[in-house]
């Protein structure tokens, strides 16, 4: 079973794409200190609009065609933090049509020789009689239906007895969830997460 205590959350994250506006979306930085906490840094890259709050250690990538909210924190109260928030209100100043949604999770998942741990439990056991070739490991990536989501999971090994596990839940939509709906799927889909990773066998 997944030691849940000694699992890194590097990152999680809302990312929702849109139909590209006919015309670049102006924000006032007033209405967004509404929803994040001063200093700010602002800038502008190849994906887009870039901002960021130290305090709230929130960060946010608004493109023309994907707004991603990402949470910093190492936290998984999601009900307390403000990506739901944040993503709410830049997807409403984007005033475009919506093509469907992410959560995403990044985990260090402390993992006992992770190479030979994929190799046991993952791949395919009859690799090394097919290709006569000794396996030793690798990463991988799944894509798994669960009900209306479509999970993409990719598992892969580090030197330090960790397994690194990136986790995508996306859904097709046209309107999104409430702040208190996102929220709410946050925890369910760690939830889900960490039964999945124990029904493997970490």
């Amino acid at each position: 079973m997944v030691d849940r205590a000694q699992i890194d959350i590097t990152m999680s994250t809302i990312v929702a794409l849109i139909v590209p506006a006919s015309e670049p979306t102006s924000i006032d930085q007033k209405d967004i200190d509404s929803v994040l906490t001063r200093p700010l840094t602002i800038g502008q890259g190849p994906a887009g609009l870039l901002i960021g709050s130290q305090r709230d250690q929130v960060e946010v990538i608004a493109g023309p065609n994907r707004i991603e909210v990402r949470d910093l924190s190492g936290r998984s109260d999601f009900a307390l933090r403000k990506i739901p928030t944040v993503l709410g209100f830049f997807v409403k100043a984007a005033s475009s049509k919506l093509i469907s949604y992410g959560i995403n999770f990044i985990l260090a998942v402390p993992c006992s020789k992770p190479d030979t741990w994929i190799t046991d439990n993952v791949l395919a056991r009859d690799i090394s009689e097919k290709t006569g070739k000794t396996l030793l490991g690798g990463g991988i990536s799944l894509k798994v239906s669960a009900g209306e989501k479509v999970w993409r999971v990719k598992l892969d090994p580090t030197e330090n007895d960790h397994l690194t596990v990136d986790f995508n839940a996306s859904q097709k939509i046209e309107k999104l969830p409430s702040e208190e709906e996102l929220k709410v799927e946050l925890t369910q889909q760690f939830e889900d997460l960490m039964s999945f990773l124990d029904q493997l066998g970490l």
